[in-house]
């Protein structure tokens, strides 16, 4: 499900990321409820687009050491490799919960 794209699609808006941006158009449409729309829904939109571009994302990622929870982290969206790599350079030991 992408709720956040589809408000903006049911608006007449197109939406597409360019790295950890957000764009949308056309600029004839973007009012300033759009702007702040946008702004505080930023992460649930680059997660929506990442989904889309067939390579799984999330915004968190439950570690986990010795098989017991450690913590939630959470940050912008990345795949499991981006997420493992940065838990580990915390945690030699820890993992992600499936």
């Amino acid at each position: 499900m992408s709720a956040a794209i589809d408000y903006l699609t049911e608006r007449g808006l197109s939406v597409r990321k360019k790295g950890s941006r957000v764009v949308i158009s056309p600029k004839s449409l973007i009012s300033d409820d759009i702007r702040k729309y946008v702004m505080s829904h930023r992460l649930e939109l680059l997660a929506e687009l990442s989904a889309n571009d067939g390579v799984a994302r999330s915004l968190h990622w439950r570690v986990t050491r010795d098989g017991k929870p450690l913590c939630t982290m959470i940050g912008d969206p990345m795949t499991r490799a981006e997420a493992l790599e940065i838990v580990r350079w915390r945690w030699p030991d820890a993992d992600l919960a499936s």
